[in-house]
C-alpha cells in the first residue's frame, strides 16, 4: 500500500532526528501506553491511531528543526540556547498542523498529536512552557506524556553511564517532583504499577530459584 502525503511527510522529519532522539520518541510512547493502561485507558490509543501510527510517538518531532549542534550538547544550556531548544514544541505543532490539512482523515491523529507535542513541557504547578497551564487545564495525554518523558530520560544513558538512572532512581525523582513538575495521581500510578511489576517479577525469579533447588536433589 502506497504511504499517503501525510506519512511520507512524518517519516521524512522523523528521519532528520539523530538515532537516539528518534528512538527516545518511541519508548516515551511506550511508557505511555504503560501508563494509560494502568490508569485503565488503555483503549484510548486505538481511537486516536491513523492508518497504522499512533499520536504517542512524535512528542519531540519538532527537534529535528533545531541545530543538530545544539542537539548534540550535553552541557546546561545558557538562556539563549534554552529558548532555542524550547521551539521545539512549535516546530512539532505545525508539522501536524500541515498533515491535518492535506489528510481530512488524520484529524483526531493530528490534534492528539498535536497536544502533546505543545504541552509536554507544562508542568502541574504552572512553571512550565509554552503557555504555563497548571493543573489539569494541560490535557491528559500531554501529564502523562511528561511523565514518561522523564522518565525515559532519566533511564537512558545517552550522556554515557554516569548520566543513566535506576528504575528506582528514576522512580524516586518522580515522586520528588510529583505535584509541581507531574501530575500526582499519575506519578502515583505509574510509580505503584512499576513496583509492584519489579517486585512480580522477583518473586518469580526467587520461585524459579527455590524449584531449581528443591527438584536438584
Amino acid at each position: 500500500m502506497t504511504a499517503s502525503k501525510g506519512e511520507t511527510m512524518l517519516k521524512k522529519v522523523m528521519m532528520r532526528l539523530p538515532r537516539q532522539e528518534a528512538y527516545h520518541n518511541m519508548v516515551t510512547g511506550q511508557y505511555m501506553r504503560i501508563i494509560l493502561r494502568l490508569m485503565g485507558k488503555e483503549n484510548l490509543e486505538s481511537e486516536l491511531m491513523w492508518h497504522h501510527l499512533s499520536p504517542f510517538d512524535y512528542h519531540d518531532i519538532g527537534k529535528a528543526f533545531l541545530d543538530q549542534d545544539l542537539m548534540a550538547e550535553q552541557t546546561i544550556y545558557t538562556k539563549d540556547q534554552e529558548l532555542l531548544m524550547m521551539a521545539h514544541v512549535d516546530y512539532g505543532t505545525g508539522v501536524f498542523q500541515q498533515i491535518a490539512e492535506i489528510e481530512p482523515d488524520a484529524r483526531m491523529f493530528c490534534a492528539a498529536a498535536e497536544e502533546i507535542v505543545l504541552f509536554h513541557h507544562e508542568c502541574f504547578d504552572g512553571s512550565g512552557y509554552p503557555d504555563g497551564l497548571s493543573g489539569r487545564d494541560i490535557p491528559l495525554l500531554a501529564r502523562v506524556c511528561a511523565v514518561a518523558n522523564v522518565y525515559t530520560r532519566l533511564r537512558e544513558n545517552a550522556g554515557g553511564p554516569m548520566y543513566q538512572r535506576t528504575i528506582k532512581e528514576s522512580l524516586d525523582a518522580l515522586k520528588r517532583y510529583s505535584g509541581t513538575f507531574f501530575d500526582p495521581d499519575i506519578v502515583e500510578i505509574f510509580v505503584k504499577g512499576t513496583t509492584e511489576e519489579l517486585m512480580e517479577k522477583q518473586l518469580v525469579r526467587q520461585l524459579d530459584i527455590i524449584e531449581s533447588h528443591h527438584f536438584s536433589f
